[in-house]
């Protein structure tokens, strides 16, 4: 077998698709079949000492040796098509030299068998035009009454001894066609077999990788949830110390921006797509948390939200929330100073991939100057939108409106 591979090998190259890999295999298989046919059939015309035909055969017989170094060298169409031409000249020489009676004509079925078993279904053209040459050269041969190349030297006893060896020969490489088909054909469903399980493993390889990696990336945002928990939680040990109430008031802003961030990571982490989170639901647990950030206030100010179902990836979602949470932090703080109600609207929508973000009060208003505000709520929201990319405005009207409208970036 390791001979046969070679010489079904020959030519191949690595950077050859299928279907040519497939044409050389079958031309190089071809080519060595011919051979011994040729080989063997010129023995039988040394027998009835036919020197001259032995020769002539023999010669055909090298003819289609020279399939393997065409091959090698990269001339893969020219060997096909000049393999099978010798062997079609060859059956037209020899059926007009030897006679009907010698049977050579029966050749041809072989030589169509190999036709179709070298080239592929889709070669329309070349299939034809090799089908149709021994055809042609078949029919010169009849219509002469094969007497183009008629041996004077033949007798009905050497063409009936040849007959039978020709009958053989055809049977034989009938058969030996047959079996390279089944065999060739085996052994591409082994490889196509072969690389399907190879395609599985690798499909479950990198399904098991992601796996592995979700659930990494999951243990991360819990871990940074868990983290800024803690730091919430000092912020609150510090503040439950403070007499002083600008202090307390810088430390609880400080806080909630903290927990802003941590309820993301809480959220992303709970989310089946570790990338993103639903918007709608982490606002509602924002608001809580301001409420528990600021209780005195907390039944007094209603909070009407129209929020869509919108999912933000993790670059859009911590800037956004981070606003969002100096928005309402502001509201609760400046807002309503002096009343015992008030109404905070917002508004989360997106249309033809803008995202909007609306935050409206009906409380005492921005001061006058408010955009040359050094105030850190104002730097923040500011550089926020800087980084989203955002056009925000300030609206003073009965109250304060914020509008905000982004293009949502992808993750890189």
């Amino acid at each position: 077998m390791g001979v046969w591979n070679f010489i079904s090998e020959m030519g191949v190259r690595s950077e050859y698709d299928d279907k040519f890999v497939k044409r050389i295999r079958l031309t190089n298989q071809f080519g060595f079949v011919g051979f011994l046919i040729f080989l063997l059939s010129g023995f039988s015309y040394y027998f009835i000492g036919d020197i001259f035909s032995f020769i002539i055969t023999e010669s055909f017989a090298l003819f289609c040796l020279t399939v393997f170094p065409f091959n090698k060298y990269g001339y893969h169409k020219f060997a096909t098509s000049f393999t099978l031409i010798s062997s079609g000249t060859a059956l037209f020489f020899f059926d007009s030299y030897s006679g009907l009676a010698s049977g050579t004509y029966l050749f041809h079925f072989p030589l169509a068998f190999a036709i179709a078993f070298v080239f592929d279904y889709k070669e329309k053209k070349a299939m034809l035009f090799h089908f149709l040459l021994p055809l042609i050269l078949l029919g010169v041969n009849f219509a002469t009454n094969r007497e183009l190349f008629a041996s004077t030297f033949l007798t009905k006893e050497q063409q009936a001894i040849i007959f039978i060896a020709n009958l053989f020969l055809c049977i034989t490489s009938i058969s030996l066609f047959m079996y390279l088909a089944l065999s060739n054909s085996r052994k591409e469903n082994e490889v196509y077999e072969k690389r399907l399980r190879e395609r599985k493993a690798s499909e479950e390889a990198i399904k098991s990788a992601l796996q592995e990696k979700e659930l990494l990336l999951a243990e991360i945002h819990h871990r940074v949830k868990n983290n800024l928990a803690v730091i919430a939680s000092l912020f609150n040990l510090q503040i439950s110390t403070i007499v002083n109430g600008e202090a307390k008031a810088i430390l609880t802003d400080s806080k909630n921006r903290v927990k802003s961030m941590a309820l993301i990571h809480d959220s992303l982490y709970r989310s089946e797509k570790l990338s993103e989170i639903d918007f709608a639901k982490y606002t509602k647990e924002l608001i809580n948390e301001i409420h528990y950030s600021y209780p005195v206030l907390a039944n007094s100010v209603k909070i009407n939200r129209s929020i869509s179902n919108i999912t933000l990836n993790v670059n859009n979602a911590i800037p956004c929330g981070l606003i969002l949470n100096e928005l309402l932090t502001n509201c609760f703080k400046h807002a309503f100073i002096g009343r015992e109600k008030g109404n905070i609207d917002i508004h989360f929508s997106e249309e033809n991939d803008i995202v909007k973000l609306k935050v409206k009060d009906d409380g005492v208003g921005l001061k006058e100057n408010y955009n040359k505000s050094d105030s850190l709520g104002m730097v923040v929201i500011n550089s926020l939108c800087d980084q989203l990319d955002a056009k925000c405005t300030f609206q003073v009207e009965n109250g304060t409106s914020f509008e905000m409208k982004f293009k949502q970036t992808q993750p890189k």
